[in-house]
């Protein structure tokens, strides 16, 4: 079986989700089969080998829902390949890829929905279009993919009438157990040996909600409450943070890590005590909450989108209300009692194991064959 994957971003780290790429490439090639990664721009150097070791083909096209270039490529690639399978990933649902994909003969056309939800006013007449929209187009997949129940629901509702089906993502969980410390995160980021270290690993833009966790900080630091803060990730509210975070004066005890690959980002997650993920939006199903679950974390996440799939509230972490201070801050006091602590993360750990990369390879696989046997 030949997969072609269409995935709308730029692979310019080694994440999770890219290890699941490699994951997939390697299993299909193992059972015979071949892997096409179609990305918008080829990985960095440092990761390039990775992939081709995988047994990954690799394409590059460009990505505009509604231009007809977009298009065009892909049936470009899909005649020079001829897989079985077009898997689209990071794709508008309405972009003409889409409409493409489903005008190659032969060829079976998966839809993953991976977007996190923001609320949007729309009128009664915006909403019906769409929701008319969606469904019309949803009749030219033959399977759609949500990673969470949250986002199934999601799917429904807007009007998709092709079955949706939930495969849950997941991670490398040797990455986060198993792999030896490289470097001592305390002392590369300057932090005292009985200080809480708590981690946030995200796109720093608004909707991620860590502009609530630096106000969160900075109440506790002002409190005498012994804690430091790092955060993964970059964005384009990065500076609009930093300058917070100084105005705050808690540049000490709050660092701001830049974007790293998961190596690092293991390192940093099993030294540290917490993990936080703010979000505003509703979450798709965060594949970071997964890392810190992996690394045998507690997790505090807000109740929205698919976080509550993950984080059992008073068992593996604490659920909390979007955009409220005074919450998360008080629920970081609460992880400061490190049999808690022990205790969420040994559920985290047991809980993780469902949730392994390779169990979403072999679930995504399956679906493919019973597509392909269906024609």
């Amino acid at each position: 079986m030949k997969v072609l994957s269409v995935v709308h971003l730029k692979p310019r780290k080694l994440g999770s989700f890219e290890e699941y790429c490699l994951a997939l490439s390697r299993s299909l090639v193992r059972q015979g089969g071949e892997s096409v990664l179609v990305f918008k721009e080829l990985p960095p150097a440092a990761f390039f080998q990775q992939y081709i070791d995988a047994g990954a083909i690799l394409e590059t096209k460009p990505f505009d829902p509604f231009s007809r270039e977009s298009a065009a490529a892909l049936r470009v690639l899909v005649d020079k390949h001829r897989p079985d399978v077009v898997h689209l990933h990071f794709v508008d649902l309405l972009s003409l890829d889409v409409v493409a994909a489903w005008m190659c003969r032969g060829v079976k056309v998966v839809f993953s929905d991976h977007t996190s939800d923001i609320p949007k006013q729309r009128s009664a007449l915006r909403n019906f279009a769409l929701r008319t929209s969606k469904s019309g187009v949803s009749l030219l997949l033959d399977a759609c993919v949500s990673p969470s129940d949250y986002v199934k629901a999601r799917l429904v509702s807007a009007g998709v009438r092709t079955k949706v089906t939930t495969i849950y993502n997941g991670v490398n969980l040797g990455r986060f157990r198993d792999t030896p410390v490289t470097e001592d995160t305390g002392a590369k980021y300057g932090i005292g040996r009985g200080s809480l270290k708590v981690v946030s690993i995200t796109q720093l833009i608004p909707d991620k909600g860590i502009q609530y966790l630096i106000e969160a900080a900075g109440q506790l630091i002002a409190q005498g409450v012994d804690v430091s803060f790092i955060h993964v990730g970059d964005g384009p509210a990065e500076e609009e943070y930093k300058a917070r975070v100084r105005q705050l004066g808690i540049e000490k005890r709050f660092t701001f890590a830049g974007l790293l690959n998961l190596p690092q980002i293991a390192d940093i997650l099993r030294q540290s005590d917490v993990f936080v993920l703010p979000c505003t939006w509703g979450e798709a199903f965060s594949l970071v909450i997964l890392e810190a679950m992996a690394a045998g974390k507690p997790v505090i996440a807000t109740n929205v989108g698919g976080n509550r799939e993950a984080v059992e509230d008073g068992r593996n972490g604490l659920i909390i209300p979007p955009r409220d201070v005074e919450a998360l801050a008080g629920a970081i006091k609460k992880l400061l009692d490190p049999e808690l602590r022990r205790e969420m993360g040994r559920e985290s750990l047991a809980r993780s194991t469902y949730f392994d990369v390779q169990r979403w390879v072999d679930e995504s696989i399956q679906l493919y064959t019973r597509l392909v046997k269906r024609t």
